[in-house]
């Protein structure tokens, strides 16, 4: 059989066609069908009669793949470009058909079907260019071997096979075979087939933008399949096609006002520097919320930690009062017994977390204090620099502090016991509130000491700060702190006590001289023994000898003069 045809601006040329549609139906095929439909479908310009030559082979395409003659057609051109590689465009489709655009628009619920059923899959627009569509390998597969196209299930078995199709879908992104917009479709689609996984549920009661949910799905992803906590600002930045749509979302997690720092969902990393803003994680509370029983690696903390293990063991002095205390307060954070204390507070519906403060004069031993408490029970401690949270960003310093509770709530579950979290010399945060505060600043340190004193009424764990002010300690403060120890400079039996224990080479005699004449604390007089040690370095000697030991505690007292003086000194 042979039909004649003629394409415009060509020469009229005989096509033989190879099918016959009288055939029986056990040898027709999905590939014959197609390529008959190509041959009276190019240039057909849509017409009843030219539809009615095709309507055989169009049949036996709807009835294997249970779709519409019109759908059969407009396929059969998708597969012939799609095969070269090529992005079909409703022009393009319009040209071999010999019809106008506006003719083909007027199909374009069927192309749109199409795309829904996975036949097709629409492909990036670049610059300059309309909407293209291809026919996926699995359709095209499918077709070879003479079979009904069944596309892929959406929904996922468990949450690890969600978050792998996840991943599938955010690739095609990457790689550029798909724009935001299709991402976001097809995202939706997935979310859709998968309403009753646990995840989805969490999310879709965060009730967040589309895009947030993009974000923090992606960042889930990472973590659920990659076991990474951190995600970078490259990792997310792909997601979006659109320069100021990314640039709207990415400088806004850069600058802390994201809707997804402020429901404080994701936050920045630490790693070398205190906080890194070009990288994020998923904060304590969305992991819970969102990720409860997945398998996911430990928390990293913006804070540094430090070992009980690794912390070595001093002698302290100090009066029978503080010692007492501090003696008390070691016996009471063991193990078994905080455990029982606590149990017993929990029994009386009163608060279970254990909140100290250790105040005085600097050099008196208090971070020393907490070092070796942490030492004796074993417990690690979270150390918090507030000159690092502290930040210039308005609003970031209160998100800040309040990491650092997520934090170490997170540490307690990787320690073998509760750590200590530590504010070393806390004065910043400790300090009276002020009234009707008019300033930024003024009004960022009222937030910070709210937030400090919230989570101190909820605490579950430790923690002790230190201060050297506390004449300028908050009564709000004073109340939470139920063990409060005051570390006075050392007399004159303790300075000697010190003296002979960093110093072993004195004698008693000396000891008790130098604890006579210089009203020192401890910590001055550490640095007095760490100069002797480097001068013995220096110069091979094996101890300084008693006058230069004299010389240097005389070096250690600034001494401040009252005299004004005028002009050059």
């Amino acid at each position: 059989m042979s039909k004649k045809k003629s394409n415009k601006g060509q020469k009229t040329q005989n096509v033989t066609i190879i099918f016959d549609p009288t055939i029986p139906e056990s040898e027709k095929t999905m590939l014959h069908c197609i390529e008959n439909v190509l041959l009276y479908a190019e240039n057909s310009e849509l017409k009843e009669e030219n539809m009615e030559i095709m309507k055989g082979y169009l049949d036996y395409i709807s009835d294997l793949q249970d779709i519409k003659p019109m759908q059969a057609l407009l396929l059969s051109f998708f597969v012939e470009k799609s095969s070269d590689g090529d992005n079909v465009t409703i022009a393009s489709l319009a040209r071999n058909l010999g019809c106008t655009k506006v003719r083909v628009m007027q199909y374009q619920e069927d192309i749109n079907d199409l795309v829904k059923r996975k036949f097709l899959m629409k492909v990036k627009r670049r610059y300059g260019e309309s909407l293209g569509y291809v026919v996926p390998k699995s359709v095209i597969t499918a077709f070879i071997e003479n079979k009904r196209f069944v596309p892929k299930s959406l929904t996922a078995k468990d949450g690890v096979q969600f978050f792998q199709m996840v991943h599938d879908l955010t690739h095609l992104r990457k790689e550029e075979v798909i724009d935001t917009e299709m991402l976001r479709e097809e995202f939706e689609q997935l979310l859709e087939a998968n309403k009753d996984l646990r995840y989805v549920k969490a999310m879709k009661r965060l009730n967040l933008p589309s895009n947030s949910n993009l974000i923090i799905t992606s960042m889930a992803r990472h973590l659920v399949l990659n076991q990474s906590e951190s995600v970078s600002y490259d990792s997310l930045n792909y997601l979006f096609d659109d320069r100021h749509e990314a640039y709207y979302e990415l400088n806004s997690l850069e600058n802390g006002n994201h809707i997804l720092m402020k429901r404080h969902l994701v936050e920045y990393t630490g790693k070398e520097d205190f906080l890194n803003r070009s990288i994020y994680k998923l904060t304590a509370s969305a992991r819970e919320k969102l990720l409860k029983g997945y398998s996911l690696p430990k928390r990293e903390t913006n804070i540094g930690s430090i070992k009980a293990a690794n912390i070595v063991q001093k002698n302290l002095f100090f009066n029978e009062k503080v010692g007492r205390q501090i003696e008390d307060l070691s016996q009471m954070l063991d193990g078994e017994r905080l455990t029982a204390i606590q149990t017993r507070l929990k029994e009386h519906g009163r608060r279970t977390g254990f909140a100290c403060l250790f105040y005085g004069a600097p050099g008196t031993g208090k971070t020393e204090s907490v070092l070796q408490i942490a030492r004796s029970t074993g417990r690690d401690i979270m150390q918090v620099d507030m000159s690092e949270i502290k930040s210039k960003w308005v609003g970031e310093s209160e998100q800040n502090i309040k990491a650092v509770f997520d934090n170490y709530r997170t540490f307690c579950k990787t320690c073998d016991k509760t750590p200590i979290l530590l504010f070393n010399e806390a004065d910043a945060i400790l300090g009276t509130r002020m009234n009707n505060a008019l300033r930024a600043v003024d009004k960022m340190e009222n937030t910070i000491q709210n937030i400090v004193l919230q989570e101190m009424e909820t605490l579950d764990g430790i923690m002790i700060a230190t201060t050297n002010l506390e004449q300028n300690l908050d009564p709000a403060f004073e109340r939470r702190f139920i063990y409060k120890v005051r570390f006075e400079r050392p007399d004159i039996e303790q300075r000697k006590n010190i003296w002979l224990s960093m110093l072993p080479t004195l004698n008693s005699d000396m000891a008790l001289q130098l604890a006579a004449s210089f009203d020192f604390s401890g910590g001055q007089i550490e640095n007095i023994v760490r100069k002797c040690d480097v001068e013995s370095i220096l110069y091979g000697e094996t101890s300084v000898d008693d006058d230069k030991i004299r010389r240097f505690c005389q070096e250690e007292t600034i001494r401040k003069s009252t005299a004004t003086h005028i002009g050059f000194v």
